[in-house]
């Protein structure tokens, strides 16, 4: 029997979902691996592996043609349309770098920052959080944790830099949405104000053509045009830069963020019978606080209690729930720490919604 790398691409497209599944046959420390990566066709997939450790390649590929029978049966079909993701030894480990968060504010708050010059805005990407580690031809990825994680095959092999450069952005997809810069070949750049980053990354990312830019708007025309592009979009909102800012990792107040659209990273506080959980935020003194429930939908798992999953919703009435929540999927990327109350600020009073709604 050859022995050979093998992959399938599937996807699957129906009730109200469309999802991607890959597995991967392939060699490994004188073995061979299964690996996957599975999530919504356009969002950052979730990867992982059959094999705990290499196993002889007859072993392998059984295990290879057992994954894809059983998406197959369950109504995928193939697809080449995915991208592979790397398998880093790595992964899971922490990396020594974290990123900059930015702080959430309210739309009124946002305004003053069109008029100020020192200010500048960029689209806030729907993804997960990636820093970037280029050496050579070298390409690793962290999460928002500083950890790890495995990136597109993609994104390996076509980059090159002569000495470490850091770059900052956003994994949507297969392609990777760069805003800022923290290192370029050995040369430190996170003291150094937002506006000369950008100017450097701007250079870079025209050399690397599977990066994306997300553009920087600096007069206060450009700024409530592409607020107002975003909106018209669907955007996820957009994120306010102080241009004279050095970078430093943790949560900012030089760099702000406004979401049209409000989500909060939730735990899983209960598990219905009806393909629904009942999710939940500490509030300040530690209490869990219910926030109603949420359905999962049929192509995805459904979470245990104590998961953590993001939850997209209009609004939550005072001392309620969510109303109309939509999950988005679990936050591998998280901790419980994030899931705390003081994330949702869209808060409407009860009273006040009933009269609006009489009048």
């Amino acid at each position: 029997m050859e022995q050979a790398e093998r992959s399938s691409f599937l996807y699957f497209t129906g009730q109200g979902s469309d999802k991607v599944y890959q597995v991967h046959l392939r060699q490994k420390d004188g073995g061979w691996v299964v690996d996957y990566g599975n999530g919504r066709r356009g969002g950052t997939l979730s990867t992982g592996t059959k094999t705990s450790s290499p196993v002889a390649y007859e072993a392998a590929l059984k295990i290879y043609d057992k994954v894809v029978k059983e998406k197959t049966s369950k109504g995928y079909t193939p697809d080449q349309s995915g991208a592979l993701y790397t398998s880093t030894d790595l992964a899971g480990r922490v990396s020594g770098e974290l990123p900059q968060l930015p702080t959430l504010i309210l739309e009124e708050q946002a305004e003053r920052y069109f008029d100020d010059p020192g200010w500048g805005l960029q689209e806030k990407a729907d993804g997960e959080n990636r820093i970037l580690l280029i050496e050579g031809e070298a390409v690793r990825g962290t999460n928002r944790r500083g950890l790890f994680v495995d990136i597109p095959q993609a994104w390996v092999g076509t980059a090159t830099a002569a000495g470490r450069t850091v770059i900052a952005g956003e994994h949507v997809g297969d392609a990777f949405m760069a805003f800022d810069l923290l290192e370029l070949h050995g040369r430190d750049l996170r003291g150094a104000p937002f506006i000369e980053r950008f100017g450097h990354l701007r250079t870079v990312a025209s050399a690397m053509p599977w990066i994306a830019l997300l553009e920087l708007e600096l007069t206060a025309e450009g700024k409530r045009r592409r607020a107002a592009q975003l909106l018209a979009a669907h955007g996820e909102g957009y994120v306010l830069k102080a241009l004279d800012a050095p970078f430093a990792a943790g949560r900012s107040t030089s760099s702000l963020k406004f979401k049209f659209n409000q989500s909060a990273t939730c735990e899983v506080i209960r598990v219905n019978a009806q393909r629904s959980v009942a999710v939940g935020l500490r509030d300040d003194a530690g209490a869990m606080i219910d926030l109603g429930n949420v359905t999962v939908p049929p192509n995805e798992a459904l979470p245990a209690v104590g998961a953590l999953v993001e939850v997209r919703y209009l609004y939550r009435y005072a001392g309620g729930k969510f109303e109309q929540p939509v999950y988005k999927g679990q936050r591998p990327d998280m901790t419980p720490e994030d899931a705390v109350l003081s994330q949702v600020t869209r808060i409407k009073d009860r009273s006040a919604a009933l009269d609006d709604e009489a009048a």
